[in-house]
């Protein structure tokens, strides 16, 4: 599963495959639950496909592009090519507080 925070730019790897040979990616953000989309174009690896690297790597834009937070299908796409992931996108912020017996609490608070 890959994990995404919402108000940050985050960088995603993927299992290179032989057939991408354009630098050119698009991803697609599919709500598991709800109707909510996001499809990012354009996107290039950081590595520039260079062949001695096993992974591409992503820059995924969640500050200036708006996506609430829960589970995804993420679709990565290149030309032909059709990957299909689960995602969590993280909406939120964990502050672990307390003394004593609330040494383990564990409080939310959205970004």
């Amino acid at each position: 599963m890959k994990r995404l925070k919402v108000g940050s730019v985050n960088t995603l790897s993927f299992v290179k495959s032989i057939y991408y040979v354009i630098n050119s990616f698009d991803v697609t953000f599919e709500k598991v639950v709800g109707s909510e989309t996001l499809t990012l174009t354009g996107l290039q690896d950081l590595n520039g496909l260079d062949t001695c690297k096993d992974f591409i790597r992503l820059n995924i834009d969640l500050l200036s592009n708006n996506l609430e937070g829960g589970e995804y299908y993420l679709t990565l796409s290149s030309g032909s090519m059709t990957c299909k992931y689960l995602c969590n996108v993280e909406s939120y912020e964990t502050t672990q507080t307390g003394t004593g017996i609330y040494a383990d609490s564990v409080r939310f608070s959205p970004y």
